[in-house]
This record gives C-alpha cells, structure tokens and sequence, in this order.
C-alpha cells in the first residue's frame, strides 16, 4: 500500500489513519462511513458513475509485537454502468479481508534472515498476504486499505441482468453465395496472369 502522506499531490480520498500505538493490547473496533464527498472522490479514482454507500468496520490488533492486523468488513453500494446496453445499473459488495503491517525495518531484517533468493519469486495463491510497511509516525490508514480493496472487488464487465450482445446474422456461406456459378479454376487464374506479364 502506497503512503498518500509522502505524495502531496495524491490526496487520498477516503482517509482514516489510526496509530499503532493507540491500539490496546486487546485490539479495537471503528466502524466507520464514506461521506457524499468521499463517495465522490472515490467514484472519480474508479471512473465509475457514483457511490452511494461505503460503510463497514475495522478491527485491528496487535501482532507480533511490533505490527497490527486489520480486520474488516464493508458493504459499498456502486452505480455503474452496463457494458452491453451502456444503462445505469446498481452493484452491491459486501467483502472481508486481512492484512497485517509492521515496521519498514522489521520487514526488511524478515527479508534478509528470510533466505529467499532475492531472484526467486514463488507465487502461492493460497499464501497469506506479506505485511504491509507502517505509514509514516508508525500509523495504519485502514481507509485506503478499503479503496484498494474495493477497486479489487468491482465486476471489471458490469453487465444488466438480461443483458447479452447481439448475435451478428450470419452471412450465407460461399458456396451458397455462388451457387449456379461456375468457379474458375485457381490454377488457371494463375496461368492467365502469367501470360499477361
């Protein structure tokens, strides 16, 4: 995750920062809600037609030792458009996801005692996700964790219930096209051009 706070030009729009050390050992709760302006913001970064609705709740705890885990829950309601009829329609999610942050130094000496060949990626799709580095001041921004989240889990092909391109008509096939026709053998198109020359 991008820290927004190092670009002054790239603004978040939908900002909720909490830092590590306010979260108590037993870890805490915040629900929380985009405003109209939020929406806005956020719809413009997707290039979709609105937001109506971004809400959900975020948990985070303490994990091992010097990070956090988020936990969290949203519900957004989207306006979108059909990629068939080019309609306004509606999207509704509702998504959960985890990450877990730490320091920058604690991942980088993670790294180093790793002993992963820095050459070598392995990909596992069933892997948990690697921590994400702290924000500057050792602070968490759950809020751009949501819109990134989100972006993720939009039909990238919204379509209409219903909806379905049209079949083009078929066109007759050749043969049928040149019924009664009698074709010319290709050889000796060739043949006659050749002559021409």
């Amino acid at each position: 995750m991008s820290d927004p706070a190092n670009n002054k030009d790239n603004k978040p729009e939908f900002r909720r920062l909490v830092s590590a050390n306010d979260v108590p050992p037993k870890g805490t709760a915040i629900p929380f809600e985009a405003d109209e302006a939020e929406c806005a913001a956020l719809a413009r970064r997707f290039g979709i037609p609105g937001i109506s609705r971004l809400s959900g709740v975020a948990k985070l705890r303490p994990w091992r030792k010097t990070g956090l885990t988020l936990d969290c829950s949203y519900e957004a309601d989207l306006m979108r458009e059909c990629v068939v009829t080019l309609e306004p329609m509606s999207e509704e999610i509702s998504e959960e996801f985890t990450l877990h942050f730490l320091p920058d130094d604690q991942i980088e000496r993670d790294a180093r005692f790793s002993g992963a060949d820095e050459k070598e990626i392995l990909i596992d799709p069933e892997a948990v996700e690697p921590p994400e580095p702290f924000l500057a001041g050792g602070r968490v921004d759950y809020g751009e964790a949501v819109a990134e989240q989100l972006s993720l889990a939009m039909e990238p092909y919204p379509r209409k219930p219903g909806a379905a391109l049209e079949e083009p008509a078929e066109a007759a096939p050749q043969e049928e096209a040149d019924a009664g026709e009698e074709r010319e053998n290709p050889f000796a198109i060739l043949e006659k051009l050749k002559k021409n020359d």
